[in-house]
């Protein structure tokens, strides 16, 4: 669809007609007629092309304007015009995108990767922690029934009672040792 079957289809309402009060049917028959004149001057160009270009030369008086009309506000002429128009229209622009977007996406990929790693260490020390936290716990209760054990039956003894003391003095030690060395870290 060229650009002046664009212009007309949005302009005119359901029953064909264009909206009363508006200068859209003169622009259009001027358009057309504009379309003649570049049909005698350069038969060999399709219709479209002739239609586009009549469209381009009505709307901006032969003139590129310097924000092109309905492309949004970031667009310069030379975007749609001129070299860089020309290059992206051929698809160089887009290979140029896709490089910067992949050098993005690598550094992210990087960064992750070492997020990860750290993680991983991270994750090491604390499985450790756990399996150590574990080891105090079944001492500690093992420690812990016997001696309530031998309070119930009354076969406690200070000596018992002072190795239960000492077990857990050293697990004591232990954890303090490992927290201190963890803050250290």
């Amino acid at each position: 669809m060229s650009l002046l079957a664009l212009w007309v289809k949005s302009h005119r309402g359901k029953d064909g007609t264009f909206l009363p009060g508006t200068v859209t049917e003169d622009f259009v028959d001027d358009a057309k007629a504009k379309m003649e004149t570049l049909r005698t001057v350069d038969p060999s160009k399709s219709e479209q092309e002739l239609e586009n270009a009549a469209f381009e030369d009505t709307m901006h008086g032969g003139k590129i304007p310097e924000r092109p009309v309905g492309y949004g506000l970031g667009v310069r002429k030379s975007d749609v015009y001129g070299v860089h128009g020309v290059l992206r229209k051929k698809g160089y622009g887009k290979v140029r995108e896709r490089t910067v977007v992949m050098e993005s996406v690598k550094e992210e990929v990087s960064a992750l990767s070492k997020k990860n790693e750290k993680l991983e260490k991270e994750n090491e020390k604390l499985q450790a922690q756990v399996k150590e936290n574990n080891f105090l716990l079944t001492t500690f209760i093992g420690q812990f029934s016997q001696f309530v054990g031998q309070v119930r039956t009354g076969t406690a003894s200070t000596e018992a009672l002072s190795l239960a003391q000492q077990v857990l003095g050293m697990a004591h030690q232990r954890v303090v040792q490992r927290d201190k060395g963890a803050t250290k870290e």
